[in-house]
């Protein structure tokens, strides 16, 4: 496939500086640059490693914490008594 990209002249002259000093071409290193940002980003409906990184996450950190085993009175009537309500 074939693409046409405009950049403005200091992007440009900075692709060229990047490129002559990886050795590569500047169609090289846009190809490469474009091919690791779509290896990045998972495609769109699909979880991807940054949602299994979070829930991995999420689940340790559930596993590390007990449950409590009292009862706690979170009510508004408890909250708010003794204060004239």
């Amino acid at each position: 496939m074939t693409v046409t990209i405009s950049f403005p002249p200091e992007v440009e002259a900075k692709l060229r500086e990047r490129a002559a000093a990886s050795g590569k071409d500047v169609s090289a290193l846009v190809r490469g640059a474009v091919e690791e940002k779509l290896a990045a980003t998972p495609a769109a409906g699909t979880p991807g490693k940054r949602f299994e990184e979070w829930s991995a996450a999420l689940h340790a950190w559930a596993a590390s914490h007990k449950p409590v085993s009292h009862f706690v009175d979170d009510s508004r009537e408890s909250i708010y008594a003794g204060r004239g309500e």
